[in-house]
């Protein structure tokens, strides 16, 4: 047996076969709308990126030789961790939006509580006199 031959033995159609199974329940999810179009495109990329090295192995050696590794599987968790790197930097950048709006919101409501003190205070006067 070539060593071409042993990812035909089921190890990286296994894993392009999870990395299916997990884009279609993110591409479900999206449809629900469940989560939005903009977060989900890197981690569809980065699925798509890792399923594409498990089925076209011969392919990504090629370009993890142009890139100066020598070993497949060092250049796959290189990828794996900069699409992780991403995928956290992205939900970062989110966490950090919501925080803001947050912030802001509640400066808003704050101040919508105060008018309504200041005008439930202008009746009870009225009422009093």
């Amino acid at each position: 047996m070539k060593p071409d031959d042993l990812w035909f033995e089921g190890g990286t159609l296994v894993f392009a076969a999870v990395c299916g199974v997990i884009a279609l329940v993110l591409l479900r999810l999206l449809f629900r709308e469940r989560i939005t179009l903009q977060g989900s495109m890197s981690y569809l990329a980065f699925l798509l990126t890792l399923g594409s090295m498990a089925v076209f192995p011969t392919l990504w050696q090629r370009v993890a030789s142009y890139f100066g590794f020598t070993l497949l599987s060092n250049f796959f968790f290189v990828t794996a961790i900069v699409g992780l790197v991403i995928l956290h930097l992205r939900s970062l950048v989110t966490l950090s939006k919501v925080h803001l709006r947050t912030i802001a919101l509640t400066q808003e409501l704050a101040i919508l509580q105060e008018k309504l003190d200041r005008v439930d205070a202008r009746t009870d006067q009225r009422r009093s006199a």
